[in-house]
This record gives C-alpha cells, sequence and structure tokens, in this order.
C-alpha cells in the first residue's frame, strides 16, 4: 500500500531505518516524532486526508456566502445587519466589507478552476457550470462571483467526481490550496456558531466519540458532521448522521433495559 500522497506521516511510528533522530532547520539533532508514512485509502489520499478532501469542499458553499455576506450587510445576515437610518459604515469597515468580497471571489474562482481541471482530464460530458462566475475577457479564466448561489451550484457538480479527484497525483495540491483559502477566510471573518462536538452518538467509521457537527454559515446551507480522529476522517451525509442517531438511541434503550432486568 503507498502512502498518503500529502506526505502524512504516522505519530509514534518510525521507517525502517529511522533512528529515533532527525536533523532540525538549525543544524542541532531533535527527536522524531514519527516518520512512518500513512497509508494512502482513496486514491492517494489517507483517510484524514479524503476526509479532509470532502469536508473541505462542502462547506465552500457556506464560507463564501458568509464572506458575502460580511461584505454586504443586510437583514439576512446577522454578521451585517444595520438598522434604517443608522450612520453609513466608516472607512475602514468599507475595506474590510471589501476584502471579505476579494476572498470570496479568490476562493470561488480557485474552485471552479480545478472543477475545470476535473472537467477536462476527466472528459466529463456535463461541464463546469458557468453561471454567477465572472471570466476574463476571452472567457477561459474563472476571477470571481457574479450571483448568489454560483459556488453551491459548482461544489454540487465537483462533489460527484471527488473519488476519481481523490486517484490523481494532484490531488494533495488541490486540497491545501483550497483548504488553506477556506481555512485563512475563516479565521479572517469567523461564523458565530462554532463546531459542536457530539458527546452521545459514536462515528460509524471507527466507534469512537470523536464527531462534531459544523453548523451552516447561513440559512439553508448543509450541516457537516465529521470525526475529528486522523487516522479516520469521516465525513457524514445527512442519512448517515442519521442512522448513527437512530443507532446510538437503540443502543442506549437496549442498555437500559438490561440494567433494569438486572
Amino acid at each position: 500500500m503507498s502512502g498518503c500522497g500529502s506526505g502524512c506521516v504516522v505519530r509514534g511510528d518510525h521507517a525502517p531505518g529511522c533512528s529515533g533522530w532527525v536533523p532540525s532547520d538549525d543544524s542541532a539533532v531533535v527527536e522524531c516524532w514519527g516518520c512512518l508514512p500513512r497509508p494512502a485509502v482513496q486514491g492517494v489520499l489517507c483517510a484524514w486526508c479524503w476526509g479532509r478532501m470532502q469536508a473541505t469542499v462542502r462547506t465552500l458553499p457556506s464560507v463564501v456566502e458568509h464572506l458575502v455576506d460580511v461584505a454586504e450587510p443586510s437583514t439576512s445576515s446577522p454578521s451585517g445587519r444595520r438598522s434604517v437610518g443608522a450612520p453609513s459604515s466608516r472607512p475602514s469597515e468599507r475595506a474590510l466589507y471589501a476584502e471579505a468580497l476579494v476572498q470570496a471571489d479568490d476562493l470561488h474562482a480557485a474552485l471552479v478552476s480545478w472543477a475545470l481541471e476535473v472537467a477536462e482530464e476527466a472528459s466529463l460530458r456535463v461541464g463546469v457550470p458557468r453561471g454567477g462566475t465572472r471570466w476574463t475577457a476571452d472567457g477561459g479564466d474563472p476571477v470571481g462571483l457574479a450571483g448568489r448561489g454560483a459556488t453551491r451550484r459548482v461544489v454540487g457538480w465537483l462533489v460527484p467526481h471527488l473519488e476519481w479527484v481523490a486517484t490523481r497525483s494532484w490531488a494533495p495540491v488541490m486540497l491545501e490550496e483550497l483548504a488553506s483559502m477556506s481555512s485563512s477566510a475563516s479565521r479572517r471573518f469567523p461564523v458565530e456558531e462554532p463546531q459542536r462536538r457530539v458527546t452521545d452518538v459514536r462515528c460509524p467509521g471507527c466507534g469512537c466519540l470523536s464527531l462534531v457537527v459544523v453548523q451552516p454559515a447561513v440559512v439553508g446551507a448543509d450541516r457537516l458532521v465529521r470525526c475529528t480522529l486522523s487516522a479516520c476522517g469521516r465525513v457524514l451525509s445527512e442519512d448517515d448522521w442519521a442512522r448513527a442517531r437512530r443507532w446510538a438511541v437503540a443502543v442506549a434503550t437496549a442498555d437500559a433495559g438490561e440494567g433494569e432486568a438486572a
């Protein structure tokens, strides 16, 4: 089995021949925390990177829509609501809004660029949705958003092809670019409600109490449930999440019945 294309390693495990010590940037020798490559389980990606790929792509619409709401205050945006008759924003606030919109444009354009790469390399008959995206004068390259909901449509087109994407040598590059851009935007303009750790439902992939619920950034966006363990990294669909909760209730009910019988 080949190692993860992202270069992930198993913490605490060492490759054959490792002495347990490695040189550092300042020429000193430090302890090796682990160098055994983490095995690829989906194409060239390990379980953690595969889960991260799904989570990153699926949540991009929420991130972009949140950035647009920040950049364009309205009554539909809790983070940007302004009452009628209130004074207009100061220059520094307008600059902040512009920065949010720039990040939304960059993130959407990066997503569309990768989707175009997928469509071309896989020779897909149905092309990437082009509506709602601003393009260069020759129509060859995406430069940003032109309409609300465009990112969601592109993600809806891309998600069914993610398993194929994971087989490509450039999948780690795509993952790192989209994940770093999304994380940067989320840190700069955080969503008000953080992710919630689940304490009573086990992950159906690894059986651990390691699930978190990532709440949608905007009304109508999809909720995401994922496993936080690097060895699993499973992302649950709404159906998977519903089944996991039903199973947890069934197990708890059975345990309660056994306790009463005893």
